[in-house]
């Protein structure tokens, strides 16, 4: 085969390429992933092999030509199965992950229930003498990880559930709200309103409140008084010394403390702080529910500062609307087996994502053996 003939077929591929690419919908171009990527970039982060698969993975979205794409290739994300997507089973890969470190610092806080315990020994400090407690000072990890106290660790175990059902519906929500970015090139632009809103099914939506919902009523109901009663009695019979009387006072302080520990879903406008709507922007005032009351642990009100970032946080937007033709914004995955009530258990393995581009390399290998021909 002559140069001549070589380079010819070498420039029409290219120029092939080029057209292409030129007059159908490109990825960088995304209305999904315009508004998903800074999720991705937020959530991974922190970890720095997240951080470089993200980096990386997103160049390469961005650079992509969209390709139709299995079921089998888009996993976690196959509800666009068979469309031009720009997503490969390595995105893929990282949308299941970034979902289920979404959750992780969310589990590493501080909830309502661990605040019990901690004002429980800064109220016996503060009440009760020297004389009648014990001589090792008391803390929060000694009392929370003593086996004797039947009724807390009762209620410990019972509100982990509550805890990692909650970050599971936020994981699965998540996930939902990412694999948006797979969606066909051909198709994206019917999926958002003239607004830029997201168009969501009715059936996800309610699956999020439901789930969300379930959890929040689930642990609220440890804060009855009642059973806050019941703890604090168990916790001064082990740790107060003769039923000494500051026992009392510890008593009806904690129980004027959790009055109101604002672990609810309503709003208090008629609507839910978990609501199912905000998809891409800031919905931590839902995902930080199950902590109750910031000043839970305070001596004094919130600052005026802090009032006003919650407010904003309740009054966030929403960048979704319900739709008959919306998108499933709820996806689950066998990645969220991982998560526990502490969140230690959630271990990525970005070991098995890879960023290498097959059509880059495909190219090149076409371009190398092309040339190879001509020298």
């Amino acid at each position: 085969m002559s140069k001549t003939i070589i380079l010819a077929l070498l420039a029409t591929y290219m120029i092939s390429i080029t057209l292409a690419a030129s007059n159908s919908p490109t990825c960088s171009s995304h209305l999904a992933f315009a508004k998903a990527k800074n999720v991705l970039t937020n959530v991974l982060q922190s970890d720095s092999k997240g951080k470089s698969k993200n980096e990386a993975l997103q160049k390469q979205f961005q650079n992509a030509k969209p390709a139709n794409r299995t079921a089998a290739d888009l996993g976690v994300c196959s509800q666009y199965a068979n469309q031009n997507s720009c997503c490969d089973k390595n995105m893929v890969k990282l949308i299941d992950t970034a979902a289920l470190l979404k959750v992780k610092p969310i589990l590493q806080s501080k909830s309502a229930f661990q605040k019990l315990v901690s004002v429980y020994v800064t109220q016996v400090t503060k009440n009760c003498s020297n004389t009648v407690l014990p001589s090792t000072p008391l803390t929060f990890d000694a009392i929370f990880a003593n086996t004797t106290l039947k009724v807390l660790q009762a209620n410990k175990t019972a509100q982990a559930t509550c805890r990692i059902n909650f970050a599971k519906a936020i994981s699965s929500f998540t996930r939902g709200a990412l694999c948006s970015i797979c969606a066909g090139v051909e198709k994206i632009n019917d999926y958002f309103n003239a607004q830029g809103q997201l168009k969501v099914s009715q059936s996800s939506v309610n699956t999020f409140l439901q789930s969300t919902d379930q959890a929040i009523s689930c642990t609220a109901s440890f804060f009855t008084p009642s059973n806050i009663e019941l703890i604090v009695k168990e916790l001064n019979a082990a740790y107060i010394k003769n039923n000494d009387k500051c026992g009392a006072n510890v008593l009806d302080n904690i129980k004027t403390i959790f009055a109101n520990p604002k672990i609810s879903n309503d709003d208090g406008k008629g609507g839910k702080v978990c609501k199912g709507t905000t998809i891409f922007g800031d919905n931590s005032a839902c995902e930080n529910i199950l902590q109750g009351d910031a000043s839970l642990e305070k001596k004094l009100r919130l600052l005026r500062a802090e009032e006003e970032e919650i407010n904003r946080l309740l009054q966030a937007s929403s960048d979704a609307v319900i739709d008959p033709n919306g998108v499933s914004v709820y996806t689950t995955s066998n990645s969220d087996n991982q998560i526990d009530e502490t969140g230690n258990g959630i271990a990525p393995n970005f070991d098995q994502i890879s960023t290498n581009n097959s059509i880059m390399i495909g190219f090149t290998a076409l371009s190398i053996s092309l040339f190879a021909l001509l020298f």
